[in-house]
């Protein structure tokens, strides 16, 4: 053989194990599925991939005045712990706010004041109302007592019995009594008229609109805070000192996981569907570690519909499109024995159901 043909046979040797590399590269995943659809269809144990999640899952915590500007100025827990619920996560600065709380006490302690003043005003008017009915009715005597001073006068001119400077001086008295029960008569209704209630309207108003913008600031204050919305854990961090939230601030400061029981969601295709029955028995294994521990389970739930895949995950920044393949979901649980150790939220594993 010559030295060409041998490298020739080389060559083909070389290319024939390229290609089968190549062949069974290819082959992977979609004739590991085809074969896991064979078994399955051959009535062997079905296996699906679920996620181990809770009812809830886990949720961006904001400010709760959030996308209104606030600056941090202490992280009081840490990645991990856990927490009540209503317990303070973070503290901001609120300086200002306080100051605009303690603006509106103040202006609220000078309406009450006008008010008290307002409420005196009509409690003085009344007494004014009193006095200008008094002098009216004491004028009304008045012009009364003069006008019979004026009829004697008068008689008295008739028989000669009086002198005429007399009787003019009576009906001058008699004038000037009825301007001055008119003038009386002009006040009492004038003051009768301008009630100064309106005054106290005005300040109850004022009062009213000073408390509502007080609620407004000790509402803002309030609402510059980040509490546990639950008894939970703080799973992951991102705020840190002196990290200020505002309007374009996409990532929470905290993500957190209510508490509550772990269970696995598995998403059955259409094809293998009718084979999930509740109460069906799941054997639970870590996806990724063969050496991982099992747990038992069962089927707990099974979803009404079929719908589109979830992503990959529920991380909030998880953008992949979703797959436009139909599932239905089901939930497992999963039993743990005294001292077990369990797995953990979010992990990724193999369930084979019975």
């Amino acid at each position: 053989m010559t030295r060409g043909r041998i490298f020739t046979a080389i060559g083909v040797v070389i290319l024939l194990g390229v290609g089968l590399s190549v062949l069974m590269a290819a082959r992977g995943p979609g004739d590991k599925a085809a074969d896991n659809a064979a078994n399955n269809a051959s009535g062997l144990k079905l296996v699906v991939i679920g996620e181990v999640v809770t009812d809830d899952g886990y949720v961006g915590l904001y400010p709760e005045n959030f996308p209104q500007p606030s600056r941090v100025t202490a992280v009081l827990v840490k990645e991990g712990a856990i927490v009540k619920k209503g317990q303070p996560l973070l503290e901001f600065d609120i300086e200002m706010m306080k100051l605009k709380v303690e603006e509106a006490e103040n202006g609220i302690a000078t309406a009450r004041f006008e008010q008290i003043k307002a409420e005196a005003g009509v409690r003085e008017h009344a007494w004014k109302v009193n006095a200008a009915d008094r002098r009216w009715k004491a004028k009304q005597a008045e012009l009364q007592e003069y006008q019979s001073e004026l009829k004697q006068a008068e008689r008295a001119f008739e028989i000669g019995g009086g002198n005429k400077l007399t009787l003019e001086a009576a009906q001058k008295k008699v004038q000037a009594a009825e301007l001055n029960l008119e003038a009386a008569k002009i006040e009492l209704e004038g003051l009768r008229a301008d009630s100064p209630t309106y005054n106290v309207e005005q300040a109850k108003a004022n009062l009213k609109y000073l408390e509502g913008k007080k609620a407004q600031a000790v509402q803002a204050r309030d609402q510059c805070s980040c509490k546990a919305p639950a008894d939970g854990r703080i799973i992951r961090s991102f705020v840190t000192e002196p990290f200020i939230f505002q309007p374009f601030t996409k990532e929470p400061a905290f993500w957190f996981l209510k508490d509550g029981p772990l269970m696995v969601r598995a998403e059955v295709t259409q094809e293998f569907a009718r084979r999930v029955t509740v109460g069906k028995l799941a054997k639970i294994k870590d996806e990724a570690d063969a050496h991982a521990p099992e747990w038992n389970g069962r089927v707990t739930k099974i979803g009404d519909q079929f719908l589109p895949k979830r992503h990959g995950g529920n991380s909030p920044l998880d953008f992949m499109p979703v797959s436009d393949d139909r599932v239905l979901e089901c939930q497992i649980s999963i039993d743990v024995g005294p001292g077990e150790a369990g797995p953990k939220y979010g992990q990724k594993v193999r369930i084979t159901l019975e």
